[in-house]
């Protein structure tokens, strides 16, 4: 305890200055090591990763310095498939220490694309350090049993295995070819077709292909946001000639664009997120860079749902992970089961799991709750060309189990209507004695003024940025916007009267 406290004041002080070392701390939580002061990036089992000075690594008994900062390199942590022989890895990089799931490698960028033509999963290691939140539990929108059901009737097994065929054609989703980014391309084009309000390609790292993000704006709590997601990219051992990733991750994938097609003419009243990830493969580098910057501006992100490989199974269920690092996610878990238990055949295994190897532990990183629907057995094709669509309950196969995926989507659509509030889109019932025409609404700009038409209702306005942040609420008139950045935005109008609603938005371009 002694130890820790001088090392809880050195960090506070800023007293000691030097290189920065990669360190092992033994015997503490993530959680209790950040309440001593200690900038952790990683919780594994038995043991965290932090990165330390030297000075204050040394105050403390219980830490193993493993490697300094050094330019050029970078440090993943490596789950390698039981069968592998995990030796072969020390020829990709230095073995800093090990546990009974995986080994944590010092590497650089080079040996990334070796790494992935193994059967290992990544994840990398920064330096931002974890936030340890305790954030609210979402709780669900009263809807009618009805509604829900006449969702979960839309989801399709033919559209998914659909979507499946159609993301294997591409040969490989690799996230440095160009065949991936004509995947996320396709990708982009069903979410415009699910009527997203914005879509977009998310870039965030040089030579590699961006996430695609499709956005269903909220219309009571448009700040509050669900996310269903999953990775597009893949590998393989020939992983930029072909790779084909049915159900890593085309299955993933696939769940996201369902549901969105599911939602196609249902609204919000939450804002959600349909987004494929690309860069998993190489250490969750795309959902990182994501929710990173989510963070930055202050995202009120309620419940990511991650899904990675669920289209195999010789038993008809899956598992839904659940984290001590986030203990809310134990209830986020709970609702997901009820809601595969009430509306669908799906049969699920709640497990508490501080599993570091999908997109869904970049939410943890920084304090946002996440759960992820995985597979129950494992296909032995992962990370192989044999990843492919084969026959029912056959073995040498990435997908071969069609009425189980679909059952997976199932839920997901009941879970996310309940947690999102899902309402049918409602146009204006006009009378013969009332004239309003929503459709005819048009913002005008003069020199940093928005000007706004009168109106004999109640009308109230919101000005939106093209990601969906709300930057402005706006009254009918004189508007000054003269403070906002050039750029495209939204003007969303709610107008409202006696048993009578409406809502339009038109586009605005602001100039100097």
């Amino acid at each position: 305890m002694r130890k820790t406290l001088v090392l809880a004041l050195l960090l506070v002080c800023g007293a000691v200055a030097g290189p920065l070392w990669l360190c092992r701390i033994d015997g503490m939580s993530g959680r209790d090591a950040a309440s001593a002061g200690i900038p952790v990036v990683m919780e594994l089992p038995g043991y965290c990763l932090a990165w330390l000075e030297p000075a204050q690594y040394q105050a403390m008994s219980n830490v193993t310095a493993l490697e300094s900062d050094q330019p050029g390199r970078c440090w993943l942590y490596v789950m390698p498939d039981p069968s592998l022989d995990r030796s072969l890895l020390s020829q990709f990089g230095t073995v800093l220490t090990e546990d009974s799931d995986g080994l944590v490698l010092g590497t650089t960028e080079d040996h990334i694309l070796d790494l992935n033509r193994m059967q290992v999963e990544l994840a990398g290691i920064g330096e931002e350090p974890m936030a340890f939140t305790e954030p609210p539990v979402p709780q669900p929108v009263a809807l009618p049993d009805s509604l829900i059901w006449q969702l979960v009737a839309r989801v399709s097994t033919d559209s998914l295995e659909a979507n499946l065929r159609r993301l294997i054609a591409f040969r490989t989703r690799y996230t440095t070819t160009e065949s991936c980014y004509r995947a996320l391309l396709w990708a982009r084009s069903k979410l415009v077709a699910a009527g997203c309000d914005s879509t977009k390609l998310d870039t965030f790292r040089t030579g590699y292909t961006p996430n695609v993000v499709g956005r269903k704006l909220g219309t009571v709590h448009p700040n509050r946001i669900f996310v269903v997601c999953g990775h597009v990219d893949n590998t393989s051992e020939t992983p930029s000639v072909y790779a084909p990733g049915s159900d890593d991750n085309a299955s993933g994938a696939g769940v996201m664009l369902e549901v969105a097609r599911v939602f196609a003419d249902m609204a919000f009243d939450n804002t959600v997120l349909f987004i494929g990830f690309s860069g998993e493969e190489q250490g969750l580098v795309g959902s990182d860079s994501f929710v990173h910057r989510a963070k930055l501006r202050g995202d009120s992100i309620m419940v990511a749902m991650n899904f990675d490989m669920v289209s195999y199974g010789l038993v008809d269920s899956i598992t839904v992970v659940y984290t001590s690092i986030l203990p809310q996610t134990e209830q986020l878990a709970d609702f997901y089961v009820a809601q595969a238990d009430t509306f669908t055949d799906l049969k699920c295994r709640k497990m508490l799991l501080n599993d570091r190897m999908s997109d869904h532990n970049s939410f943890w990183n920084y304090g946002y709750p996440a759960i992820r629907g995985r597979y129950r057995d494992r296909t032995p094709c992962y990370h192989t060309t044999g990843d492919t669509i084969g026959p029912f309950h056959y073995t040498q196969c990435g997908t071969n189990n069609l009425p189980l995926y679909t059952e997976v989507v199932k839920a997901t659509v009941a879970t996310l209507a309940k947690w999102a509030g899902a309402h049918r889109m409602t146009g204006m019932e006009e009378s013969a004695n009332v004239e309003c025409r929503m459709s005819n609404f048009r913002p005008f700009l003069v020199r940093g003024t928005l000007l706004l038409p009168p109106s004999h209702f109640t009308i109230h306005y919101s000005l939106f940025d093209p990601d969906g942040r709300r930057v402005a609420e706006l009254q009918p008139g004189a508007n000054d916007v003269s403070r906002l950045s050039p750029g495209v935005y939204f003007v969303r109008t709610a107008q409202a009267q006696a048993q009578a609603q409406a809502q339009a938005v038109a586009k605005v371009i602001l100039t100097r």
